[in-house]
């Protein structure tokens, strides 16, 4: 007797979610030490609008900043679903919670890579 299994998108989201929380949570703290408090009080000094815009255009830059707000993007949405489905007991709208999610972190994405290809 076969059995038909359904195939589930999961695997997928569960691959976005890992990948993000490890860079998240590897890379955001790193960002936040420099540019949030040792910038800020002096320890560190201010590199510069003009140094960071160069920094920028380089293309490593470039693919380092889209892959880490990309995948903390698409992180934050799998958080937030599982969030607001278990905090607000909205399982029965699962679905709909579901495309809101996740359409907001596609919207990001291409927002992310439409501004870091068009850095002048």
């Amino acid at each position: 007797m076969t059995t038909a299994h359904s195939r589930s998108h999961r695997p997928l989201a569960w691959l976005l979610f890992g990948t993000g929380g490890f860079l998240v949570a590897f890379f955001f703290p790193i960002h936040i030490l420099l540019s949030g408090l040792l910038q800020p009080l002096g320890v560190l000094p201010d590199p510069g609008q003009a140094r960071l815009l160069a920094l920028l255009r380089h293309p490593i830059t470039r693919i380092y900043l889209g892959v880490l707000l990309v995948f903390a993007f698409w992180h934050a949405a799998y958080r937030l679903r599982d969030t607001i489905c278990d905090a607000l007991s909205l399982r029965q709208i699962d679905l709909v919670i579901v495309w809101i999610c996740y359409a907001g972190a596609a919207v990001a994405t291409v927002a992310t890579v439409v501004l870091l290809v068009n850095v002048r």
